[in-house]
Protein backbone atom coordinates (compact mmCIF):
# COMPACT_ATOMS: atom_id res chain seq x y z
CA UNK A 1 0.00 0.00 0.00
CA UNK A 2 1.44 3.36 -0.73
CA UNK A 3 2.01 5.60 2.14
CA UNK A 4 0.38 8.09 3.13
CA UNK A 5 2.33 11.90 2.31
CA UNK A 6 2.38 12.53 6.05
CA UNK A 7 4.65 9.28 6.27
CA UNK A 8 6.84 10.10 3.11
CA UNK A 9 7.45 13.39 4.21
CA UNK A 10 8.49 12.12 8.10
CA UNK A 11 10.74 9.55 5.80
CA UNK A 12 12.23 12.20 3.95
CA UNK A 13 13.15 13.84 7.00
CA UNK A 14 10.74 16.67 6.88
CA UNK A 15 8.56 17.82 9.39
CA UNK A 16 5.69 19.18 8.08
CA UNK A 17 4.58 21.12 11.31
CA UNK A 18 7.76 22.77 11.50
CA UNK A 19 7.44 23.82 8.45
CA UNK A 20 4.05 24.86 8.96
CA UNK A 21 5.66 26.71 11.63
CA UNK A 22 8.21 28.34 9.72
CA UNK A 23 5.58 29.55 7.08
CA UNK A 24 3.37 30.72 9.51
CA UNK A 25 6.04 32.81 11.29
CA UNK A 26 7.24 34.12 8.08
CA UNK A 27 3.64 35.75 6.55
CA UNK A 28 2.64 36.34 10.26
CA UNK A 29 5.81 39.14 10.68
CA UNK A 30 3.43 40.75 8.21
CA UNK A 31 1.31 43.87 9.98
CA UNK A 32 0.58 45.14 6.58
CA UNK A 33 -3.30 45.62 5.69
CA UNK A 34 -3.26 42.74 3.88
CA UNK A 35 -2.93 40.64 7.13
CA UNK A 36 -6.21 39.34 7.43
CA UNK A 37 -6.53 37.75 4.08
CA UNK A 38 -3.02 36.37 4.33
CA UNK A 39 -3.26 34.71 7.65
CA UNK A 40 -6.91 33.28 6.01
CA UNK A 41 -5.24 31.81 2.63
CA UNK A 42 -2.40 30.17 4.59
CA UNK A 43 -4.68 29.06 7.19
CA UNK A 44 -6.25 26.80 4.65
CA UNK A 45 -3.23 24.41 4.26
CA UNK A 46 -2.64 22.79 0.68
CA UNK A 47 -0.68 19.54 0.48
CA UNK A 48 3.08 21.32 0.33
CA UNK A 49 3.66 19.24 -2.06
CA UNK A 50 6.41 22.31 -4.00
CA UNK A 51 8.20 22.60 -0.61
CA UNK A 52 8.75 18.94 0.06
CA UNK A 53 10.49 19.02 -3.73
CA UNK A 54 12.89 21.42 -2.83
CA UNK A 55 13.84 19.65 -0.10
CA UNK A 56 13.92 16.57 -1.11
CA UNK A 57 15.80 17.22 -4.37
CA UNK A 58 18.50 19.25 -1.72
CA UNK A 59 18.96 15.68 -0.05
CA UNK A 60 19.31 14.10 -3.00
CA UNK A 61 22.51 15.76 -3.91
CA UNK A 62 23.36 17.07 -0.45
CA UNK A 63 21.76 18.45 2.48
CA UNK A 64 18.89 20.65 3.15
CA UNK A 65 20.40 24.05 4.87
CA UNK A 66 18.69 27.83 5.61
CA UNK A 67 18.83 28.67 1.49
CA UNK A 68 16.92 25.60 1.72
CA UNK A 69 14.21 26.26 4.00
CA UNK A 70 14.26 29.89 2.34
CA UNK A 71 13.71 28.37 -1.36
CA UNK A 72 10.68 26.16 0.67
CA UNK A 73 9.13 29.31 2.19
CA UNK A 74 9.08 31.41 -1.11
CA UNK A 75 7.79 28.92 -3.63
CA UNK A 76 4.81 28.12 -1.70
CA UNK A 77 4.25 31.94 -0.93
CA UNK A 78 4.63 32.81 -5.29
CA UNK A 79 2.67 29.73 -5.79
CA UNK A 80 -0.27 30.65 -3.47
CA UNK A 81 -0.04 34.15 -5.36
CA UNK A 82 -0.63 32.19 -8.67
CA UNK A 83 -3.78 30.58 -7.24
CA UNK A 84 -5.17 33.82 -6.20
CA UNK A 85 -4.92 34.92 -9.64
CA UNK A 86 -5.89 31.54 -11.22
CA UNK A 87 -9.09 32.09 -8.85
CA UNK A 88 -9.89 35.00 -10.58
CA UNK A 89 -9.43 34.48 -13.73
CA UNK A 90 -11.70 31.14 -13.30
CA UNK A 91 -14.37 33.09 -11.66
CA UNK A 92 -13.85 29.95 -8.82
CA UNK A 93 -16.06 30.30 -5.76
CA UNK A 94 -13.71 27.44 -3.69
CA UNK A 95 -10.44 26.74 -3.01
CA UNK A 96 -9.66 24.01 -0.24
CA UNK A 97 -13.52 23.76 0.43
CA UNK A 98 -13.11 27.19 1.31
CA UNK A 99 -14.26 30.61 -0.54
CA UNK A 100 -11.99 31.91 -2.71
CA UNK A 101 -10.91 35.58 -1.67
CA UNK A 102 -12.38 37.03 -5.27
CA UNK A 103 -15.58 35.51 -3.69
CA UNK A 104 -15.52 37.23 -0.93
CA UNK A 105 -13.95 40.17 -1.48
CA UNK A 106 -14.23 40.75 -5.02
CA UNK A 107 -11.50 41.11 -7.95
CA UNK A 108 -9.94 44.12 -7.12
CA UNK A 109 -8.86 42.99 -3.43
CA UNK A 110 -7.96 39.44 -4.60
CA UNK A 111 -5.61 40.88 -7.89
CA UNK A 112 -3.94 43.32 -5.02
CA UNK A 113 -3.10 39.89 -2.82
CA UNK A 114 -1.96 38.15 -5.03
CA UNK A 115 0.35 40.82 -6.86
CA UNK A 116 1.00 41.46 -2.62
CA UNK A 117 2.03 37.67 -2.29
CA UNK A 118 4.63 37.56 -4.94
CA UNK A 119 6.22 40.67 -3.72
CA UNK A 120 6.71 39.67 -0.57
CA UNK A 121 8.12 36.38 -2.19
CA UNK A 122 10.74 38.09 -4.40
CA UNK A 123 11.41 40.70 -1.21
CA UNK A 124 12.27 37.96 1.07
CA UNK A 125 14.24 36.29 -1.40
CA UNK A 126 16.22 39.62 -2.35
CA UNK A 127 16.71 40.74 1.53
CA UNK A 128 18.44 37.23 1.87
CA UNK A 129 20.89 37.75 -0.45
CA UNK A 130 19.52 34.94 -2.61
CA UNK A 131 19.79 36.31 -6.46
CA UNK A 132 19.88 32.84 -7.83
CA UNK A 133 16.57 31.87 -6.85
CA UNK A 134 15.28 34.69 -8.23
CA UNK A 135 17.07 34.11 -11.59
CA UNK A 136 15.66 31.12 -11.45
CA UNK A 137 11.95 31.66 -10.77
CA UNK A 138 11.32 35.02 -12.60
CA UNK A 139 11.40 33.52 -16.26
CA UNK A 140 9.12 30.86 -14.53
CA UNK A 141 6.55 33.49 -13.39
CA UNK A 142 6.50 34.93 -16.89
CA UNK A 143 6.00 31.14 -18.33
CA UNK A 144 2.85 30.53 -15.92
CA UNK A 145 0.75 33.98 -17.03
CA UNK A 146 1.90 32.73 -20.49
CA UNK A 147 0.13 29.20 -19.55
CA UNK A 148 -2.96 30.70 -18.27
CA UNK A 149 -2.97 32.97 -21.96
CA UNK A 150 -2.74 30.62 -23.82
CA UNK A 151 -5.54 28.70 -22.41
CA UNK A 152 -8.11 30.77 -22.78
CA UNK A 153 -7.92 30.12 -26.49
CA UNK A 154 -8.90 26.54 -25.92
CA UNK A 155 -12.31 26.41 -26.48
CA UNK A 156 -12.50 26.09 -30.45
CA UNK A 157 -11.26 22.30 -30.22
CA UNK A 158 -8.12 23.04 -31.60
CA UNK A 159 -6.07 22.29 -28.70
CA UNK A 160 -4.53 18.47 -29.53
CA UNK A 161 -2.42 16.84 -26.84
CA UNK A 162 0.85 18.47 -28.24
CA UNK A 163 -0.61 22.01 -27.56
CA UNK A 164 -2.53 20.84 -24.28
CA UNK A 165 1.46 19.50 -22.88
CA UNK A 166 2.65 22.97 -23.93
CA UNK A 167 0.17 25.25 -22.37
CA UNK A 168 0.48 22.67 -19.04
CA UNK A 169 4.76 23.43 -18.96
CA UNK A 170 3.41 26.84 -18.81
CA UNK A 171 0.78 27.08 -16.56
CA UNK A 172 2.04 23.71 -13.86
CA UNK A 173 5.35 21.84 -14.97
CA UNK A 174 7.60 25.12 -15.24
CA UNK A 175 7.07 26.18 -11.35
CA UNK A 176 7.58 21.99 -10.65
CA UNK A 177 11.02 21.50 -12.28
CA UNK A 178 11.81 24.84 -10.82
CA UNK A 179 11.21 23.61 -7.54
CA UNK A 180 13.59 20.81 -8.07
CA UNK A 181 16.33 22.43 -9.87
CA UNK A 182 16.61 25.57 -6.73
CA UNK A 183 16.16 22.60 -4.13
CA UNK A 184 19.38 20.52 -6.16
CA UNK A 185 21.01 24.29 -6.39
CA UNK A 186 20.88 25.23 -2.63
CA UNK A 187 22.50 21.64 -1.73
CA UNK A 188 25.58 22.40 -4.02
CA UNK A 189 24.55 20.20 -7.20
CA UNK A 190 26.64 21.09 -10.58
CA UNK A 191 24.62 22.29 -13.48
CA UNK A 192 24.65 18.88 -14.82
CA UNK A 193 22.82 17.47 -11.80
CA UNK A 194 19.93 20.37 -11.59
CA UNK A 195 19.28 20.05 -15.39
CA UNK A 196 18.56 16.04 -14.47
CA UNK A 197 16.56 16.70 -11.42
CA UNK A 198 14.64 19.68 -13.20
CA UNK A 199 13.32 17.22 -16.35
CA UNK A 200 12.44 14.91 -13.52
CA UNK A 201 10.63 17.98 -12.29
CA UNK A 202 8.71 18.43 -15.24
CA UNK A 203 7.53 14.40 -16.30
CA UNK A 204 6.17 14.95 -12.33
CA UNK A 205 4.59 18.61 -13.27
CA UNK A 206 3.09 16.93 -16.24
CA UNK A 207 1.39 14.02 -13.86
CA UNK A 208 -0.43 16.89 -11.09
CA UNK A 209 -1.62 18.73 -14.07
CA UNK A 210 -3.15 15.76 -15.58
CA UNK A 211 -4.49 14.68 -12.39
CA UNK A 212 -5.95 17.84 -11.38
CA UNK A 213 -7.68 18.38 -14.86
CA UNK A 214 -8.81 14.55 -14.27
CA UNK A 215 -10.10 15.87 -10.85
CA UNK A 216 -12.16 18.16 -12.23
CA UNK A 217 -13.95 15.34 -14.18
CA UNK A 218 -14.33 13.42 -10.79
CA UNK A 219 -17.69 13.17 -8.98
CA UNK A 220 -15.99 12.53 -5.98
CA UNK A 221 -16.57 15.54 -3.75
CA UNK A 222 -13.15 15.41 -2.44
CA UNK A 223 -11.12 17.83 -4.49
CA UNK A 224 -11.79 21.09 -2.35
CA UNK A 225 -12.55 23.02 -5.68
CA UNK A 226 -16.39 23.21 -7.69
CA UNK A 227 -16.43 20.41 -10.15
CA UNK A 228 -16.61 21.02 -13.85
CA UNK A 229 -14.91 24.26 -13.33
CA UNK A 230 -12.85 23.51 -16.70
CA UNK A 231 -16.01 23.11 -18.67
CA UNK A 232 -17.51 26.04 -17.21
CA UNK A 233 -14.47 27.78 -18.57
CA UNK A 234 -14.61 26.11 -21.89
CA UNK A 235 -11.12 24.90 -21.09
CA UNK A 236 -10.23 22.00 -23.33
CA UNK A 237 -7.84 19.67 -20.71
CA UNK A 238 -6.83 16.09 -21.15
CA UNK A 239 -9.99 14.26 -20.29
CA UNK A 240 -11.63 15.80 -23.27
CA UNK A 241 -8.53 15.47 -25.44
CA UNK A 242 -8.99 11.62 -24.57
CA UNK A 243 -12.70 11.22 -25.09
CA UNK A 244 -12.75 12.59 -27.88
CA UNK A 245 -10.35 10.86 -29.48
CA UNK A 246 -12.19 8.29 -28.81
CA UNK A 247 -15.50 9.46 -30.06
CA UNK A 248 -16.70 8.97 -33.96
CA UNK A 249 -17.61 11.62 -36.50
CA UNK A 250 -20.78 12.04 -35.42
CA UNK A 251 -20.51 11.54 -31.80
CA UNK A 252 -18.15 14.63 -32.32
CA UNK A 253 -20.21 16.63 -33.93
CA UNK A 254 -22.93 16.46 -30.98
CA UNK A 255 -20.48 16.85 -28.57
CA UNK A 256 -19.28 19.54 -29.65
CA UNK A 257 -22.81 21.41 -30.43
CA UNK A 258 -23.11 20.03 -26.01
CA UNK A 259 -19.49 21.62 -25.66
CA UNK A 260 -20.98 25.10 -27.58
CA UNK A 261 -24.24 25.17 -25.87
CA UNK A 262 -25.11 27.46 -22.59
CA UNK A 263 -23.51 26.37 -19.63
CA UNK A 264 -26.06 25.12 -17.06
CA UNK A 265 -25.47 22.75 -14.39
CA UNK A 266 -27.59 20.42 -16.40
CA UNK A 267 -25.23 21.05 -19.10
CA UNK A 268 -22.13 20.54 -17.50
CA UNK A 269 -23.23 17.30 -15.95
CA UNK A 270 -24.09 16.31 -19.28
CA UNK A 271 -20.40 17.01 -21.01
CA UNK A 272 -18.99 15.15 -17.63
CA UNK A 273 -20.84 12.34 -18.08
CA UNK A 274 -19.62 12.04 -21.48
CA UNK A 275 -15.98 12.46 -21.16
CA UNK A 276 -15.90 10.05 -18.58
CA UNK A 277 -18.54 7.57 -20.89
CA UNK A 278 -15.76 8.38 -23.56
CA UNK A 279 -12.86 6.88 -21.93
CA UNK A 280 -11.78 10.04 -20.97
CA UNK A 281 -10.31 9.12 -17.78
CA UNK A 282 -8.66 5.99 -18.59
CA UNK A 283 -6.78 8.13 -20.88
CA UNK A 284 -5.46 10.10 -18.87
CA UNK A 285 -4.95 7.39 -16.93
CA UNK A 286 -3.09 5.31 -19.01
CA UNK A 287 -0.49 9.04 -19.89
CA UNK A 288 0.00 9.77 -16.18
CA UNK A 289 1.35 5.47 -15.86
CA UNK A 290 3.39 6.21 -19.00
CA UNK A 291 5.28 9.52 -17.98
CA UNK A 292 5.48 7.44 -14.47
CA UNK A 293 8.13 4.91 -16.27
CA UNK A 294 9.93 7.66 -17.81
CA UNK A 295 10.48 9.54 -14.22
CA UNK A 296 11.58 5.93 -12.72
CA UNK A 297 13.70 5.49 -15.73
CA UNK A 298 15.62 8.93 -14.68
CA UNK A 299 15.41 8.10 -11.33
CA UNK A 300 17.94 5.21 -12.11
CA UNK A 301 20.07 8.11 -13.11
CA UNK A 302 20.40 9.53 -10.28
CA UNK A 303 22.47 9.30 -7.25
CA UNK A 304 20.89 5.95 -5.77
CA UNK A 305 19.74 6.04 -2.25
CA UNK A 306 16.22 6.22 -0.15
CA UNK A 307 15.81 10.02 -1.21
CA UNK A 308 15.12 8.36 -4.80
CA UNK A 309 12.65 6.03 -3.44
CA UNK A 310 10.41 8.88 -1.72
CA UNK A 311 10.79 10.75 -5.19
CA UNK A 312 8.68 7.18 -6.78
CA UNK A 313 6.66 7.23 -3.60
CA UNK A 314 5.88 10.90 -4.60
CA UNK A 315 5.23 10.39 -7.89
CA UNK A 316 3.02 7.40 -7.07
CA UNK A 317 1.19 9.70 -4.34
CA UNK A 318 0.15 12.40 -7.12
CA UNK A 319 -1.32 10.26 -9.50
CA UNK A 320 -3.53 8.47 -6.60
CA UNK A 321 -4.38 11.53 -4.69
CA UNK A 322 -8.22 12.14 -4.46
CA UNK A 323 -7.58 16.37 -3.98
Amino acid sequence: MLPKFQEIAKGIGIDLDSYEKLLADTIGADSSNFKYLIDKIFATKGKRIRPMLVYLSAKIFGKANIHTDRAALIVEILHNATLIHDDIVDEAELRRNTPTINATQGNKVAVLTGDYLMAKAIGMAAANGEHTIIDMLMPTVCTMSEGELLQLDTADFSTDESRYFDIIFRKTVSLIASCMKIGAYTAGANEQQIAAIGKIGEKIGYIFQIKDDMLDYSANGKTGKESGNDIKENKVTMPLICAWNNMTDNEQADFKQLWKSQRTAENIEQIRKTVVAKGGMEGCQKRTNEIKEEVFSLIGTLPQSDYCTYLKQITEYIIEREN
